[in-house]
């Protein structure tokens, strides 16, 4: 059985609550959005349970945790990979496949939808070959800070980029090591893959040899004073950051139940912006993205264990979690673990330019 969320909020025949597809704005602002932030205030506001978080990553993952991680995270939308690669600059094919004026300034999509696939759990996206070919003088270098098991990465690389993956936890950058050994001997990626076991803050990289530094789903666990500085040391002039997140729509009720009972912070906070030293880089532009995609149950089972909150929790509210997310889903709901349930998503892009050379800095920018 698969369960649409995105159906007119009512018990429907099979029992499962879900929300109009043609929700209006205003719907989306309702009362199940997280609290508004301003560009001021992080996504996590505690030093000490950031760092806490974060290094459960690195601490705690298993080649067998990390590829289970993989498995069910999502993947990112292509339109919003192009827009990342939009910001090599020079390559302006590049920017028109983005939807991006000769100004650097995105371009409204006229459908909301429009470009966007469905991510689904057994597909790995591809970019479209009339963007892979819109590549111009030679491939785009990228920095993957917090890179994980390379979701961005692989697709970066796919659509012709070379990336340099920085990525502390060798579990996670072994699942992304094997995929890129399956694509050489399928003839892909001819050694465009570079992996350095490394702090985003201290990446010991060289300087101003890169044309774009991306995140995903990682910026929130840097120190934001330190990621900066390094950022803008790795970047050739006017060189590109851009800050990515896959985020659940809480706006859909049952969405929004799940998320509290995995307590995930992986949900959609209107308003939020990356705070970023405007001397160094312009201010960013953003765009968002909203598509789905599907899991069955057994696969969001699997999901919440994915999340930071689980991996830094003790065995005994582990068991606590899923004995509720199991309650709801198979008692309220009525679902079987082979059961589909389709995700509402929002892929939110921040992106900005080096705008020069900081003082003192001219030789890091040769």
């Amino acid at each position: 059985m698969r369960t649409d969320l995105r159906r007119e909020s009512a018990v429907t025949g099979s029992g499962v609550p879900g929300v109009g597809a043609s929700e209006s704005a205003a719907t989306r602002a309702g009362p199940n959005r997280p609290k508004a932030r301003t560009d001021a205030a992080p996504l996590i506001t505690a030093e000490q349970r950031r760092r806490r978080l974060g290094g459960a990553f690195a601490r705690q993952q298993s080649l067998t945790e990390a590829e289970a991680y993989d498995a069910v995270r999502p993947h990112y939308p292509h339109q919003a990979v192009a827009q990342i690669l939009a910001l090599a600059g020079s390559r302006s094919k590049w920017a028109l496949s983005a939807g991006i004026s000769e100004t650097g300034r995105f371009i409204p999509a006229r459908n909301a939808h429009s470009g966007v696939p469905e991510v689904g759990r057994e597909a790995e996206p591809s970019i479209p070959t009339q963007i892979q070919q819109s590549i111009s003088g030679g491939a785009p270098r990228v920095v993957d800070l917090g890179a994980g098991t390379g979701i961005l990465s692989r697709q970066l690389l796919a659509a012709g980029a070379s990336v340099h993956a920085v990525e502390p936890s060798a579990a996670m950058t072994e699942v992304l090591a094997q995929s890129e050994v399956l694509a050489r001997a399928a003839g892909g990626m001819d050694g465009r893959l570079q992996i350095s076991h490394a702090q985003a803050e201290d990446t010991g990289l060289p300087s101003g040899e890169t044309d774009i530094v991306v995140a995903a789903q990682a910026w929130h666990w840097f120190d934001p004073q330190a990621v900066q500085a390094e950022v803008r040391r790795l970047l050739a002039p006017g060189g590109g950051l851009g800050l990515i997140w896959n985020y659940l729509d809480t706006a859909d009720p049952t969405v929004h139940r799940l998320t509290r009972i995995m307590r995930a912070g992986d949900v959609y906070r209107p308003g939020w912006r990356p705070t970023l030293d405007t001397e160094c880089f312009t201010q960013p532009q953003t765009v968002e993205h909203r598509w789905s995609r599907t899991l069955s149950v057994a696969e969001i089972l699997r999901y919440a264990t994915t999340l930071s909150s689980w991996l830094a929790a003790e065995d005994d509210a582990r068991a606590r979690r899923r004995a509720n997310l199991q309650d709801y889903l198979h008692r309220e709901l009525g679902l079987t673990a082979a059961d589909t349930v389709e995700l509402p998503q929002i892929t939110v892009l921040h992106t900005a330019r080096l705008r020069h050379a900081a003082p003192g800095d001219q030789d890091l920018q040769r």
